[in-house]
């Protein structure tokens, strides 16, 4: 049976999975769609083998999974689809309400983290819920949102706070918000296939990344965004490399949210072999 390779339901994985998608670039694999939430789960309960999966999923379960190089999601500044929204400025948030996204792990660890560290404020969150900013209880003072649902949300409540604009302004580095990781099981017994799907996703990585024009025309009215938006997103705000800056944040990430003591440890860092 083929490989089983998760992939977010958003537009921000288009520029790493068009290649294959579109058959340009052969890849021995089965693509299985989920939010990022879901996604950790199946490669958790090995119903995937590789996945782009949050870095908090990697950071709290770092003992059974390596990491692929040069694939991430992340940003250098704005993301535009991870926003904290609310009703009163985020300086203002203390004992107030916010409601969290059941759909992003790494988002939720970085508002609370954000919000202590930056506004010095400790809301009181609550669990994720289905309503819409439309129905949002007026007791309820913020949202977090994630993915498309975000870019369409932009202006909805008075105030926005971008969490990876907000992030750059703490530490000065970009934050990588997930991963591609593969399960160490499956690598041990499945090497070759591993660095083959490996090579497959890098391939149409540089293949994506040269034909955003085309992909924004084909996924703009599916995100219900006009196409300079999405333009703009995915050539301006997202970054889907994992260079030493990127790990040097992603490092950083994971030692702040130990000493809030949010993780037990910051988890070494650990990747596929070079070939």
């Amino acid at each position: 049976m083929k490989p089983a390779l998760g992939k977010v339901a958003y537009i921000n994985c288009e520029p790493v999975y068009y290649g294959i998608e579109q058959g340009a670039i052969p890849a021995e694999c089965r693509i299985v769609e989920g939010t990022p939430a879901e996604l950790n789960c199946m490669l958790r309960a090995g119903e995937l083998d590789l996945s782009v999966i949050s870095a908090i999923e990697y950071a709290c379960h770092s003992d059974r999974y390596l990491i692929l190089p040069d694939l991430a999601i992340g940003s250098d500044g704005p993301a535009e689809s991870v926003l904290l929204m609310s009703r009163v400025k985020p300086c203002d948030l203390d004992g107030e309400s916010v409601r969290l996204s059941r759909d992003s792990l790494t988002s939720v660890f970085l508002v609370k983290l954000l919000l202590a560290k930056a506004f010095g404020v400790r809301p009181r969150f609550l669990p994720a819920g289905a309503e819409t900013i439309d129905s949002l209880s007026e007791d309820v003072a913020g949202v977090l949102m994630i993915g498309d649902p975000a870019l369409r949300a932009r202006g909805q409540l008075p105030f926005t706070l971008d969490l990876g604009q907000a992030w750059k302004e703490l530490t000065g580095l970009p934050f990588v918000f997930a991963v591609w990781a593969v399960r160490r099981d499956f690598y041990r017994d499945h090497r070759e296939e591993t660095h083959r799907l490996h090579r497959a996703l890098l391939c149409s990585k540089r293949y994506s990344l040269a034909r955003l024009d085309e992909i924004c025309e084909a996924v703009c009215q599916r995100v219900r965004l006009d196409r300079d938006a999405c333009a703009t997103y995915l050539k301006e705000r997202l970054s889907f490399d994992l260079t030493p800056r990127h790990l040097e944040g992603l490092r950083l990430f994971f030692t702040l949210l130990e000493a809030e003591g949010e993780l037990k440890s910051t988890p070494p860092l650990e990747f596929i072999d070079a070939v």
